[in-house]
């Protein structure tokens, strides 16, 4: 029954935190609402038997990371808000229907989900957690989307150079 209440308060925290990382204008707050995102998962992985997925979750995620993202945000500084229209304003029922069509299928996998611990009680867990079973699910079962994952990262952090530099650029670089 503990393990239950454990996890409800750490999925609570980590989607509180994570509304709060999209929904917070001040990029500061959001990143430190970031952290306890990764926090919150990092529980979750130690409710899960991974406690070596907890660990490299708060070092390196909530560590190095999100450290490099607060060194960004102070790099960039303080900008003045833009005045007028919303560039994204005519796209907002669109968004929101998708965000709705989202959360809607994600409710119905998990009604329809047979996962243990759902219904009945948690089933044993294996060796999940341990750096052996983690680098072999890197290099044999899920080397495919490793990849894909390290090329999505990749990709976002030159898509946030080239959005930090335009912004420089176009204030003649202050």
């Amino acid at each position: 029954m503990g393990e239950r209440i454990a996890f409800a308060i750490a999925a609570a925290g980590a989607l509180g935190c994570a509304a709060g990382v999209v929904t917070l204008s001040n990029p500061f707050r959001a990143a430190v609402s970031l952290i306890g995102t990764l926090l919150s998962v990092a529980v979750l992985f130690l409710l899960a038997a991974a406690p070596f997925a907890a660990a490299i979750q708060v070092i390196v995620y909530a560590g190095a990371i999100v450290v490099l993202f607060l060194f960004v945000i102070a790099y960039l500084g303080e900008r003045p808000p833009r005045i007028g229209p919303d560039p994204m304003g005519r796209w907002a029922f669109l968004m929101a229907t998708g965000v709705g069509v989202l959360v809607a299928l994600g409710l119905i996998g998990l009604l329809r989900s047979h996962l243990p611990g759902m219904r009945a009680a948690f089933a044993e867990a294996g060796d999940i957690g341990s750096p052996r079973a983690i680098g072999m699910a890197f290099v044999d079962t899920h080397s495919l989307v490793f990849e894909a994952t390290s090329l999505v990262l990749l990709i976002a952090a030159l898509g946030a150079v080239l959005l930090a530099r335009r912004a420089v650029l176009g204030e003649r670089g202050r």
